[in-house]
């Protein structure tokens, strides 16, 4: 199977921000593309990202994530992860991350 790339990522529209699907691995590697399309977006109105095709994440992808959050914090707008798959919300347990970074 062919890897898929970071920037297959796809912008749609969502109420009151964009959204970004995530593609497949969100791990070392692939977090400065993926930050690169996030942090201009998450400055100027916010970021919701869809999470439903992450399968493999590690913590430099659940660094991303707080670093994203923070950074959302400090330009006040919001980021918000949706749809997470059962991975991605055990490694975010896991790690005591859940509830800071999973919308609800």
């Amino acid at each position: 199977m062919a890897a898929q790339s970071i920037l297959e990522c796809i912008t749609e529209a969502a109420p009151g921000a964009p959204m970004l699907v995530c593609p497949c691995d969100l791990s070392r590697g692939q977090e400065n593309q993926f930050l690169s399309l996030a942090l201009p977006l998450i400055e100027d109105e916010g970021l919701v990202i869809d999470m439903s095709r992450v399968s493999t994440i590690d913590a430099a992808g659940i660094g991303l994530l707080v670093f994203l959050r923070q950074c959302a914090d400090r330009a006040g707008t919001t980021m918000a992860l949706v749809n997470p798959s059962l991975r991605v919300r055990e490694m975010l347990a896991l790690v005591h991350l859940d509830n800071v970074l999973l919308a609800n």
